[in-house]
């Protein structure tokens, strides 16, 4: 895994919707976003260490809108996220077998 990349988490799909994220900023409109909760089978961090998934339990990854028609609940999966201690996907896929 590069440097660039952050978490790695492979678990299956508790939830997917759309969500609007509200601007902090006076005029501009709200966008959706994909918010994704998981049932967490394993995460390892940037350097591939493995993470205690107890402290995942509840956290929400977000990602384009276009996600939401492409995953489903009950799919099995693997996130990237974009920094090591964001929640912001870099990258999903389905999950390998193992």
């Amino acid at each position: 895994m590069s440097s660039d990349e952050g978490m790695r988490i492979v678990g299956t799909i508790r939830s997917i919707e759309l969500h609007a994220l509200l601007s902090k900023f006076h005029g501009v409109p709200p966008r959706q976003v994909a918010k994704i909760e998981l049932d967490i089978e394993r995460a390892t961090d940037s350097d591939g260490s493995d993470l205690t998934i107890e402290n995942l339990v509840g956290l929400h990854f977000q990602g384009p809108p276009e996600l939401v028609p492409r995953f489903s609940e009950g799919e099995r999966v693997q996130i990237v996220t974009t920094t090591p201690s964001g929640m912001h996907i870099a990258s999903i896929r389905p999950a390998p077998l193992s």
